[in-house]
């Protein structure tokens, strides 16, 4: 399940709550099915921004996907 904004339809990022498993945005600090506090998630999130792979071609601003090439330019490092 994801979540998507109600006024543009866009993909909100979003990983399920620990503790009910719903959707919740990645930077809230509490579930909004729930309550549950997501903090601990934070820190899970940013060690995931860590491990990814920039982009070689140094005008591009993508990062490279699971796939191998860039989510932006479509280039492989």
């Amino acid at each position: 399940m994801e979540l998507t904004c109600n006024e543009c339809g866009a993909e909100i990022p979003s990983d399920k709550c620990e503790k009910c498993r719903q959707p919740a945005p990645l930077w809230a600090k509490f579930c909004p099915h729930c309550g549950e506090n997501l903090a601990k998630k934070i820190t899970r999130s940013e060690a995931k921004v860590k491990k990814r792979q920039l982009c070689s071609d140094e005008s591009c601003i993508g990062i490279i996907g699971p796939d191998g090439v860039c989510t932006d330019c479509g280039k492989r490092p």
